[in-house]
């Protein structure tokens, strides 16, 4: 009998994580680092949580996003702009803390090199890039979608820099696909302006099975304060990143789902 393939099994596993009966497995106490290079990062992890439980296992549970957050004038219009699916255009960038905080099921992989750091999430063909060798960022700099990202080591944590980015991203939080599948989906949707400046701590913990971002998000144009949030991602050295195109798989539009039946 041919075996399923794993993007069918993500597919079934997403559709019980809808329904509340998909939880994700905590992890084991004895797992082993898998060391790939010098640091441990490298390796393929999937968020943790569910749909249904975004914040998911303790003792280190993801920290869910802010109920009221401190908007700005700014920062609450541009929210309230982007909760209206008729704004939301599919299958766009999602900038980086987005790049490293959905709950569901696509993976991370981090590559090392001794000059960076590679952050590729199999949903989105833009990879992240952490310059880990001595450079600054550039007065010059040309915004794009994920911004520039500079990391040095304190440590064994992984402190990343990051600004430049565009402004254009959707919103940091919510499923993806804006499909209302999530208990988030309710939640006010936190927009990020070109004055991001993103500061990621990295670290490996619960015996290197488990990768720990903790993400600072100032932005005042968007935010009257900074916020602080923590996301997990488990290793699974069981499973390879495959390819994903967005747009291979069109959803039908808002307007078609919420049609009523002809009668």
């Amino acid at each position: 009998m041919k075996k399923p393939s794993r993007r069918l099994a993500v597919c079934l596993v997403a559709v019980l994580a809808a329904a509340g009966c998909g939880p994700t497995p905590s992890p084991t106490p004895s797992a082993a680092v898998r060391t790939a290079s010098e640091r441990g990062f490298t390796g393929v992890f999937v968020p943790t949580g569910t749909f249904a439980d975004p914040v998911g296992f303790a003792p280190w549970p993801n920290t869910p996003w802010p109920r009221n957050p401190p908007f700005t004038d700014w920062g609450a219009a541009e929210s309230a702009r982007l909760a209206d699916h008729s704004h939301f255009t599919p299958c766009s960038p999602a900038g980086p803390v987005f790049h490293m905080s959905e709950i569901g099921l696509f993976p991370l992989q981090l590559l090392e090199a001794p000059d960076q750091i590679v952050i590729v999430r199999e949903a989105s063909g833009i990879p992240r890039r952490v310059y880990t060798d001595g450079r600054t960022h550039p007065k010059d700099l040309e915004p794009t979608w994920m911004g520039h990202s500079i990391g040095t080591f304190e440590g064994d944590v992984l402190v990343v820099d990051t600004v430049g980015v565009n402004g254009k991203a959707r919103a940091m939080n919510g499923v993806g696909a804006n499909a209302q599948v999530s208990s988030t989906d309710d939640d006010p949707r936190m927009p990020a302006s070109e004055e991001l400046h993103l500061v990621e701590r990295l670290r490996l913990v619960a015996d290197g099975e488990l990768l720990e971002d903790e993400i600072t998000i100032d932005d005042p144009k968007t935010y009257m304060e900074p916020i602080v949030l923590k996301h997990y991602f488990q290793r699974r050295p069981d499973i390879d990143m495959l390819e994903y195109f967005c747009n291979d798989s069109p959803r039908p539009s808002d307007d078609a789902v919420r049609a009523p039946a002809a009668e």
